[in-house]
């Protein structure tokens, strides 16, 4: 294996150019906030500063139709039906939409899995508390041989009251990818109805919204669409969209004479906004398709092909085992950290104590995550464009010192 200094950290690809990561970076995390390149960031100022010319001009007579052409963009991206996406600034304020807008009565179970994120968990907790409702927890296995068991799993906590189900789309803490389709398909036969929580979806995996089958779908467009920040895609199937409203109300369908759908006019323009990120994600979706020979399908497999290259050359290091099969991996990876249990803090502020040391001493930022209430550690990569394989070298050899000093007697801090 290759060995390097805090000095002589590994450089990116030659895709890295368009990204303006500090000095002495080596960025394995596009999964948690993604990166906006450059050549975006410059066309949003722009944006920016044009509105800010005249901003009674752009809102009232630009605005809209520009909007209206983001998202036309997008719902072809996705696959959506038409008149049945919107945006809406990130995907917990989707989840919690779809949750505010659901019939709940007292006694209805909700089906969610044990390692849904922990935002959409929280949500989904308190509207079902409000609302009388039960929840029950779907356990994924972990590690998985099989997408059978993911399915069976699903099965086995579904109960006779069971009305609907929050399931991910793309699992945040080990990047699995569920046989998302199988899962809305096993459920609709039994009468439930499925939310979808794909904040990885968009960019990272090829989408077609409409024959999933879902209740609604969410995902987030400043990961792997690597558009800017407060962007992202809210999908409301057409046969659940009476009275879906937004958390926030200002316009109603009956003022405007459109041929938008009335969830569009609701969601349209719920006070004044800062629409540049919305209305960068056309412009950013071409950047990042002309980066590659064979577009949006050429940038996901060579994601892939890299996170799968980055797991096996990770998991070999380390002397373990892949968690899951290769068809569940997309862009993101897990790699399971035996023998590693430190004591965290709970603090919002306190990371974990061996992600701080990967980053202060080797310049590395990566994530360490957990599942199964703390029992079992895991470092999730992510792969994107401008990462190179050296970069997921230099993590391997990190986590091998580490792992040689016995994660440092789990890193006491």
């Amino acid at each position: 294996m290759s060995v390097y200094t805090r000095k002589s950290i590994p450089e990116g690809s030659s895709h890295a150019e368009h990204w303006r990561f500090r000095e002495g970076t080596v960025f394995l995390n596009h999964g948690s906030f993604g990166a906006c390149p450059e050549p975006v960031l410059r066309k949003r100022e722009s944006l920016l500063r044009h509105i800010e010319s005249d901003p009674m001009e752009f809102l009232l007579s630009e605005y809209q139709p520009l909007l209206a052409s983001a998202i036309d963009y997008l719902t072809q991206f996705t696959g959506a039906d038409r008149n049945s996406v919107v945006f809406v600034e990130n995907a917990t304020t989707g989840i919690n939409t779809i949750l505010r807008n659901l019939s709940i009565n007292p006694g209805d179970n909700i089906l969610v899995s044990d390692q849904e994120y922990f935002s959409s968990m929280n949500s989904l907790r308190v509207n079902a508390a409000k609302q009388g409702a039960s929840i029950s927890l779907i356990h994924l296995p972990f590690p998985v041989l099989s997408e059978e068991q993911i399915l069976t799993a699903v099965a086995d906590a579904v109960t006779s009251s069971t009305k609907y189900a929050l399931i991910d789309h793309i699992v945040s803490s080990t990047g699995m990818i569920l046989p998302l389709k199988k899962i809305i398909d096993l459920l609709s036969e039994k009468g439930i109805r499925t939310i979808v929580d794909g904040a990885h979806g968009p960019g990272q995996i090829p989408l077609v919204l409409e024959e999933l089958g879902c209740l609604a779908y969410v995902g987030n467009c400043h990961k792997w669409l690597c558009s800017p920040r407060s962007s992202a895609i809210l999908y409301v199937n057409p046969a659940y969209q009476d009275d879906f409203l937004p958390l926030v109300i200002s316009h109603y369908p009956s003022e405007f004479d459109s041929d938008l759908s009335d969830l569009q006019i609701y969601f349209r323009w719920n006070g004044t906004p800062d629409p540049t990120p919305v209305l960068s994600v056309p412009g950013t979706i071409e950047f990042m398709k002309g980066l590659h020979s064979q577009g949006w399908p050429g940038v996901m497999k060579s994601n892939r092909d890299k996170a799968l290259e980055a797991r096996k050359l990770i998991c070999s290091a380390l002397e373990v085992e892949p968690p899951c099969p290769e068809s569940m991996v997309g862009s993101m990876a897990a790699i399971p950290l035996d023998g590693y249990n430190p004591a965290t803090s709970r603090l919002p502020d306190k990371l974990d104590p061996l992600q701080n040391l990967l980053k202060r001493e080797k310049g590395i930022v990566v994530p360490v995550t957990e599942i199964l209430n703390g029992t079992q550690w895991m470092v999730r990569i992510s792969a994107q464009l401008y990462n190179s394989p050296e970069e997921y070298e230099y993590l391997a050899d990190a986590l091998v010192e580490q792992r040689n000093h016995r994660f440092r007697k789990c890193i006491q801090q």
